[in-house]
């Protein structure tokens, strides 16, 4: 409707470094999967390029600083998927704490033999992040009757109150938690941030759930925490090295599984892709709301 000729690849996602090369050097916007590689050579290889408009939050794998340096916009849609995200999370809480799929298997093969579960509410949640996400499951957990616990040093105080979460410092969070769920972007400080001393203090009924970013979780030692008994399961949307298919974590039989789709539901993917379009056409027209540009790249006031 706005005029543009639009060009899809006929690649299915994640497009890797080469294909984008052969592809951008007339694109004066890119509508961006969460792992294609906008690399330094491939937004160098991109003289037209105006705006890497992302659909979703995440961006570690587009160049940040050589997007910058070349005047590129780098925009995410911020709160398209978080409820999403968090819908997701506290499904396998649930599926997690009744032994949904344990149940189902034995009844597909013909065998009534109950599995006893345990109470969702009245449990403890520990959220680590307090963003859109982790807020939404906050307040899913409060409708549970849960105590809420939380910690992330960058949310103002006042809104961690607003969403009746108790702050508390990550290891008094990882002791009394029946539930740590991990809500939070990939960088140095949080890379490998659940790692042997973190699931040591974590109660042995404990589940942990990340539907955030694989990065976040030192597999290695979660393996060896989950094949123990040092802690009860987790659930897993994410994994340091996607596609998982052979991801050892995913065949152990006390780990519930999901293929990176917490995010993406038929709803939300028609928003966020709507509110990425919207991004690259307020670009490109010369003016965008600063809250979606993530390098630093502004419009003139």
């Amino acid at each position: 409707d706005a005029g543009w000729d639009v060009e899809i690849s006929s690649i299915h996602p994640t497009l890797p470094e080469d294909v984008l090369l052969a592809a951008v050097s007339d694109v004066d916007a890119a509508i961006a999967h969460n792992a294609d590689q906008w690399t330094a050579k491939v937004i160098q290889a991109a003289p037209n390029l105006k705006v890497i408009a992302r659909t979703g939050v995440g961006f570690e794998n587009v160049d940040i600083n050589a997007a910058r340096r070349h005047g590129v916009v780098v925009a995410t849609t911020p709160g398209s998927n978080s409820e999403a995200v968090a819908d997701l999370t506290f499904a396998m809480m649930l599926a997690l704490s009744r032994k949904l799929l344990a149940n189902d298997a034995l009844l597909k093969q013909g065998i009534w033999d109950p599995i006893l579960g345990n109470d969702l509410h009245f449990k403890t949640v520990g959220i680590l992040g307090l963003g859109r996400v982790g807020r939404a499951v906050a307040r899913r957990a409060t409708a549970f009757r849960m105590d809420v616990l939380g910690h992330d040093p960058f949310v103002h105080p006042q809104e961690v109150i607003e969403a009746k979460v108790r702050a508390v410092a990550p290891d008094e969070l990882y002791r009394a938690s029946d539930f740590v769920t991990l809500h939070l972007p990939s960088t140095p400080e949080t890379t490998g941030m659940i790692n042997a001393h973190a699931l040591g203090l974590m109660k042995t009924s404990a589940f942990i759930l990340n539907t955030a970013r694989g990065s976040l979780i030192d597999e290695d030692a979660l393996g060896e925490a989950l094949r123990s008994g040092r802690i009860a399961g987790a659930g897993l949307d994410v994994f340091s090295t996607e596609p998982a298919s052979s991801s050892p974590l995913a065949r152990l039989p006390n780990v519930l599984a999901s293929p990176h789709v917490a995010g993406n539901t038929e709803e939300t993917m028609q928003l966020t892709g709507a509110m990425a379009v919207d991004n690259a056409l307020a670009v490109i027209d010369g003016s965008w709301p600063d809250e979606v540009v993530v390098n630093d790249v502004y419009s003139a006031p």
